[in-house]
């Protein structure tokens, strides 16, 4: 017994000296210091430059220094980094998983660019390296020989822009402010996550200017709902075959917290038809048609008729100072076109019955009607402000004609914006 009360003794007495010893400060870990040794020579600007015709493999001792906008860990790019210095933008291809591991958003980094290549994809040049004649990634045993990190890096704050955009901005990050996607893009989804296929969802400002925002559906966020109302947009643009594009880094780069402005409601008659519209004939036997080439059609020739086109309900809860807008031609008139055509809008009606006994509804005026015969004429902004922040207002075309006096009238374009 003694014998195990003195080794028990001796293991106390061992913690305790060695307890005495141990220095309880917690030391961070020296931060990795990143230096390459060699010097920048050429901007990314003139590396641009450099390129020809045709893929332009580069033999000389270029080094180019870019700070990192754009990697692949959201998904939208793929085996690819995007850097811009002060004078331009260029995207790298690589051959390699997991970038944003490596090259953060921020980070400064040096492309010993000599044994590379430069071409072009969908019209805009890459850095990279030859795949079967054309420009490709630079394979993982390549990376390190090539491209290197150093210190000093920040992240880039975009540059604000607005429509029209130009070539000097491409692979730059860039803010666009007063901006809104497209009406029919709203309650759906950045990308199509289900098949994996890319989307081009419409962005627009408050004139209808209006620019491509390029989804992977291979992206983080494809099933994410498309952000409604206006606001700002960060992203990198590009550019395929022509046309300009933006790419997100992520959907918290969309701050659209304001409401939005222009059009809040569209209908192409000739693209959409009439069928989410309520055709009510209260007598005769023509009703509403449809037709590709015309839009919305009704003609009472030769009898008498009395037909509404009524509007699905619209929801105007967040919108103030609004007006109803579109186009329209008659023909075959003979008492004047103001006499037989007219517009209302209504906040009570049923949706489904006819509208003499269902609904207040209130005649719009002020239409611009056409001055002859089959004239496209655009009916001028009707004020419909009167229904403010309501959501539940439909728009309704009444049509008139007798056995004596009877037209043909055609729609098309309609709209509700803020004026």
């Amino acid at each position: 017994m003694t014998k195990y009360i003195k080794i028990a003794s001796f293991i106390i007495v061992s913690m305790m000296f060695l307890s005495s010893c141990i220095n309880n400060e917690f030391k961070e870990p020296e931060k990795e210091v990143y230096n390459p040794g060699f010097d920048v020579t050429t901007t990314i600007s003139e590396l641009i430059d450099i390129y020809g015709d045709s893929l332009t493999f580069i033999d000389s001792n270029i080094v180019i220094a870019g700070t990192v906008i754009a990697n692949d860990k959201s998904g939208n790019y793929y085996k690819s980094i995007i850097i811009q210095d002060s004078t331009a933008g260029i995207e790298i291809s690589i051959n390699g998983y997991e970038l944003h591991n490596m090259y953060h958003i921020g980070d400064l980094v040096l492309v010993k660019c000599e044994g590379l290549y430069l071409g072009q994809y969908g019209g805009v040049v890459q850095l990279g390296s030859i795949y079967e004649g054309g420009i490709g990634r630079i394979e993982e045993p390549m990376i390190e020989d090539h491209i290197f990190k150093s210190d000093g890096g920040l992240a880039i704050e975009p540059k604000e822009l607005s429509f029209p955009f130009n070539d000097s901005y491409i692979n730059r990050l860039i803010k666009l402010n007063d901006v809104q996607f497209g009406l029919n893009s709203i309650g759906t989804t950045y990308g199509n996550a289900e098949y994996q296929t890319d989307r081009d969802i419409p962005l627009e400002n408050c004139d209808g200017t209006s620019v491509i925002v390029r989804t992977s559906g291979y992206a983080d966020f494809a099933r994410d709902t498309i952000a409604p109302g206006n606001g700002s947009l960060t992203a990198v643009l590009s550019k395929y075959n022509g046309g300009y594009q933006l790419k997100l880094r992520s959907p918290d780069e969309v701050n659209f917290n304001s409401s939005r402005c222009g059009d809040i409601y569209y209908v192409s008659f000739v693209d959409e038809g009439i069928d989410d519209f309520t055709a009510f004939s209260v007598t005769g036997s023509q009703t509403w048609e449809h037709s590709t080439s015309y839009g919305a059609v009704m003609n009472g020739f030769p009898s008498t008729n009395e037909d509404w086109l009524i509007s699905p309900s619209y929801d105007l809860s967040d919108f103030t100072d609004m007006v109803l807008r579109f186009r329209h031609t008659a023909g075959y008139t003979y008492s004047g076109y103001e006499n037989d055509l007219k517009v209302f809008i209504c906040d009570d009606y049923d949706g489904v019955s006819n509208p003499n006994t269902s609904g207040t509804w209130t005649e719009l005026t002020g239409i611009t009607y056409p001055t002859g015969n089959w004239s496209w004429t655009d009916s001028g902004d009707l004020d419909i402000s009167g229904f403010n922040n309501n959501p539940n207002v439909y728009i309704a075309f009444k049509y008139v004609s007798t056995s004596s006096d009877a037209c043909a009238w055609e729609i098309d374009n309609m709209r509700i914006r803020v004026n």
